[in-house]
């Protein structure tokens, strides 16, 4: 599709809802190494990142509790340590290569932007300024602006009622199997990205059936301006 095609083109959807880690922005190893530290402080062993990416999910609380720490009292201080650590570390965190391209160009055809995560608000907020990103995004849905995280579909209900859209008007894209889920309970169409900063596995996201898969943000943005793929991909 050329310059003068895609501006002929009404797009089928009006607001592209994504992830931010994984997603937007590169932040796998950063998140890695905080939870391998967060666990190593509650005398657990290390972790090596492809065992975290094959054991990690959502919501947090249930993957903490899978390594014993379940109680309200350890989740509390778990949420303390990480997000301690998390801060030392988040200078690393940068967004990926085509993220202000994808943003741009969405904009730039009318959709409305928005981002649904679990990292808290005020990271979220502080990361969306140092990366300029604030102008691209109409809304933010952090860990505290729902009463439940992925894969409950309340996150994504929530970026809705913030953009004034309906399911059916809006898609969601995201990196983990979590985001399928929350994806398809809240009745948005799903794209799962399966790149380098993915969280899982495309044969562990295949198993819940997005709409669409994408190995780049610039071929989600081709997605939704044509109103999806020529061959959609939903094997």
């Amino acid at each position: 599709m050329n310059d003068s095609d895609a501006a002929s083109v009404k797009p089928k959807w009006k607001a592209a809802l994504f992830d931010w880690s994984g997603t937007l922005v590169d932040d796998l190893n950063v998140v890695w190494a905080t939870n391998d530290s967060t666990l190593m402080s509650f005398g657990l062993r290390h972790q090596e990142l492809e065992t975290f990416k094959a054991r990690f999910f959502l919501p947090w609380q249930e993957f903490y509790a899978s390594y014993g720490l379940g109680s309200p009292q350890a989740l509390e201080e778990v949420d303390r340590r990480f997000w301690r650590t998390y801060h030392t570390l988040s200078s690393r965190i940068k967004p990926f290569r085509q993220t202000r391209t994808a943003l741009k160009e969405l904009k730039a055809h009318g959709f409305k932007v928005a981002v649904v995560t679990q990292t808290k608000r005020g990271p979220l907020a502080e990361q969306i300024r140092r990366f300029g990103l604030g102008r691209l995004i109409d809304a933010a849905v952090g860990a505290e602006d729902a009463e439940e995280l992925k894969p409950s579909p309340k996150p994504i209900q929530a970026a809705l009622q913030k953009l004034k859209v309906r399911p059916e008007e809006a898609v969601f894209t995201g990196d983990m199997a979590e985001d399928v889920l929350s994806g398809k309970r809240a009745g948005v169409t799903v794209v799962s990205l399966m790149w380098k900063g993915s969280y899982h596995t495309e044969e562990r996201v295949r198993k819940h059936s997005p709409d669409f898969v994408a190995h780049s943000l610039k071929e989600v943005v081709n997605m939704l301006l044509q109103g999806g793929p020529v061959n959609p991909d939903t094997r």
